[in-house]
């Protein structure tokens, strides 16, 4: 709302009244007024004459004109803090209009804050309310699941236990059958291993006849071709004997032969020393030199003659 400000300035009867002001005190100091002479006066000194100064029409005005830029100025300095007030009085009510306007925004939003506010309480008991009902429903259908739970556990508890007595009885007759499978197949078992411990005596005893009759047989081919065999290889071994110098016949030397299937020396060895070194070395160099060496091949016989122990002495030997 804008407020009247009264003007503070002059006006055509003010100035008028200034101009009579300034003309009756510039005659007062012109002119000399003589007062009544009938008046009787008091002995006392004259008073010093008042001298007055003639003020010019000039003077007057230029006085007049300062006093009306004074006033102008004046008029101009309240217009302008006339119209700063206005302009602020306009700011003001702006500022009350746009501060009314975000008051009735508050109030409305303050308004609709508390009707949204109604609103979500509303919401929040229809939720609560629908998530009870949801919960009692719930609840009663775990209850009814729980019962038919219940009854298909005991349901099942009894099929379980029929199966169970079926099932050890199933065994019961299974094991007694086994057992009784197991007392035949034992006491069959019993029977087929006292006849194969018979036949095994049986074959036990034949087999060592016939390898006591092998044996007799073999020792007997092995005399007979170490009796062959022994000269032989003996003379072989002489052949290529190089009799030492200085040598006396009444030594001799036991040498250990070893012999492949083919009888080729694998190894000859002094396992009794003649007493000369000279001897054994030449009787070892022999054996080696033979080899080949002639040995029986009939089996059973050939592998008597893959270790076997020669004498040698000088005597018997062809140098």
């Amino acid at each position: 709302m804008r407020r009247k400000v009264r003007r503070v300035g002059l006006t055509s009867k003010s100035l008028f009244y200034a101009i009579v002001i300034h003309v009756a005190a510039g005659l007062l100091l012109v002119l000399n007024i003589d007062w009544p002479t009938n008046v009787v006066s008091s002995p006392r000194s004259e008073p010093a004459p008042v001298q007055a100064s003639i003020v010019s029409e000039s003077e007057i005005q230029q006085q007049m004109e300062a006093i009306q830029r004074k006033e102008q100025a004046e008029e101009r300095a309240q217009q302008e803090a006339q119209e700063k007030l206005e302009e602020l009085l306009k700011q003001k009510e702006v500022e009350e209009q746009r501060l009314a306007e975000i008051k009735e925004r508050q109030e409305e939003e303050q308004r609709r804050a508390e009707e949204l506010a109604k609103e979500k309480e509303r919401e929040q008991q229809e939720l609560a309310r629908a998530k009870q009902e949801e919960e009692e429903r719930k609840q009663r259908e775990a209850e009814a699941e729980r019962k038919r739970q219940e009854e298909a556990e005991q349901k099942r508890q009894e099929e379980a236990e029929r199966k169970r007595q079926e099932e050890v009885e199933r065994k019961r007759q299974e094991e007694a059958e086994r057992k009784r499978k197991e007392e035949e197949e034992r006491k069959q078992r019993e029977a087929e291993e006292q006849r194969q411990r018979e036949l095994a005596a049986e074959r036990e005893r034949q087999e060592q006849l016939q390898e006591q009759l092998e044996q007799e047989r073999v020792a007997q081919l092995v005399q007979s071709a170490l009796a062959q065999y022994i000269p032989i290889i003996q003379q072989k071994v002489g052949r290529n004997w190089n009799r030492p110098a200085g040598l006396r016949n009444d030594i001799e030397a036991h040498v250990n032969v070893r012999l492949s299937v083919a009888g080729e020396v694998l190894s000859a060895r002094i396992v009794r020393s003649s007493g000369n070194a000279v001897f054994d070395r030449s009787v070892e160099n022999a054996v080696l030199k033979a080899s080949p060496l002639p040995i029986p091949q009939e089996r059973g016989v050939n592998e008597e003659f893959r270790n076997i122990t020669l004498r040698f002495r000088p005597e018997d030997m062809v140098s």
